[in-house]
């Protein structure tokens, strides 16, 4: 990396995320997860991975790949943990089979990457910075959206950094879509994408619901992508014969399930563990 300093919010969300590769016996396959930083009891900190149920579900074998670290900044390299014997009991799903999320706790990852000589660097969200359902009432209807992954598998095999891109929201956050704690937006999503956070993150200046600019940023964990809407389309199949081939064609609509059922998922991570959930922190200085 050519500017090793990680100072600035757009910095700091490229480190956010892990690279994560898993299989069993009939598939292989690939997605993002990235990590919160919760509070609990004792002031003991604990990072919680988020990600999809269908990104780990099934999985005998998982691989984390993260940004390597030295002396408190990135490499320019990499660091990874395998681990051949991954069940579903290291995981925590929604208790919605229809929302896709999972979480597990992330330090004894991050600790065993370290004691193999490979110290991840990362960034976590803080708890606070997820985005309520109060507080998504009072975002407009349409906003602009970050989101940092892997899409197709795709990222810096040197540096290990994520790709960034940018949509907005294509239903108001505000709405359950179809019922569920999700909402649409319209971007490019593609597989290995899912588990990525999605962010509200303004630079400079920014307008609220009232249509008051306010001089200075703003940062907001508004969900994790989870699917893709796709159309069915036929084409005809020349050269060996001629025939009708069906395929599907992604259409730019993510389904985005909301920060308020992270936090439910959480809830029972940190219920199984038998920890509870400390209170409100000050936002990590590194997100700030």
């Amino acid at each position: 990396m050519a500017r090793p300093l990680v100072e600035t919010i757009a910095d700091q969300l490229f480190f956010t995320t892990v690279f994560i590769s898993s299989a069993n016996a009939d598939y292989a396959s690939s997605g993002t997860g990235f990590i919160i930083n919760y509070p609990a009891e004792d002031n003991m900190l604990v990072p919680v991975l988020v990600t999809n149920k269908h990104v780990i579900a099934g999985a005998s074998a998982v691989t984390f790949t993260m940004p390597a670290s030295a002396d408190g900044q990135p490499t320019g390299g990499g660091t990874q943990l395998q681990i051949s014997d991954f069940n579903e009991s290291a995981w925590v799903g929604h208790p919605d089979p229809n929302v896709d999320i999972a979480v597990m706790p992330f330090a004894r990852v991050l600790t065993a990457m370290t004691t193999a000589g490979g110290e991840p660097f990362y960034r976590g969200f803080g708890p606070e910075q997820l985005v309520t359902k109060d507080t998504a009432e009072s975002l407009d209807a349409i906003e602009q959206v970050t989101m940092i992954g892997y899409p197709n598998g795709l990222f810096d095999q040197l540096s290990m950094l994520p790709i960034a891109r940018r949509g907005q929201t294509a239903t108001p956050i505000f709405n359950d879509y179809n019922g569920l704690p999700a909402f649409l937006i319209d971007a490019s999503v593609f597989p290995g994408s899912s588990g990525s956070p999605v962010v509200l993150y303004d630079r400079g200046t920014y307008t609220t619901r009232d249509g008051t600019t306010h001089v200075g940023s703003r940062l907001a964990l508004l969900g994790i992508v989870a699917a893709v809407h796709t159309r069915r389309v036929n084409g005809v199949v020349e050269m060996i014969s001629t025939g009708t081939a069906s395929f599907d064609d992604m259409i730019d609509l993510g389904i985005v399930f909301k920060a308020s059922a992270i936090q439910e998922t959480v809830r029972d991570l940190f219920a199984k563990l038998g920890l509870e959930l400390g209170g409100s922190t000050p936002v990590p200085e590194e997100l700030e």
